[in-house]
């Protein structure tokens, strides 16, 4: 379940659909959290009100929702494809590899399934670099 936990004046969000993979579930995009939920994120509670039932009420009240908001995707059936969504939005948003042998298997992956893709007419290329590669 997607759902913020509370304690005192602190709000710690728990997302589980950034990490779905690990839990052999297929990967959605997962969703940001809203601008005005973060600005409870890692306050530590020694200033201001005491009051934390008023100042955390949207945090409470999703709480008590929280069966609205679990998370249910299908089990994962094999590999991502090159042009899962998911993995189309991590390539522009994320460091991909974080060692050199990493890279290379990935570029290796990767290089494997442009052909794919150029064979299969799934790539710009023109008939004539496409038949080449055929």
């Amino acid at each position: 379940m997607r759902v913020p936990l509370i304690c005192f004046g602190i709000v710690e969000w728990h997302l589980p659909d950034r990490c779905l993979r690990q839990f052999g579930r297929e990967q959605c995009i997962p969703l940001e959290v809203p601008e005005s939920q973060k600005a409870f994120h890692g306050r530590d509670g020694r200033q201001g009100t005491r009051d934390w039932p008023t100042k955390l009420g949207e945090f409470i009240a999703i709480w008590e929702n929280r069966q609205l908001q679990d998370i249910v995707t299908p089990n994962q059936v094999g590999r991502m494809g090159y042009h899962d969504p998911y993995l189309d939005r991590y390539r522009q948003t994320s460091v991909r590899y974080m060692t050199p042998e990493g890279a290379a298997d990935g570029a290796l992956a990767d290089g494997v399934e442009r052909i794919k893709d150029i064979t299969t007419g799934r790539n710009e290329l023109g008939n004539e670099e496409a038949g080449f590669i055929r």
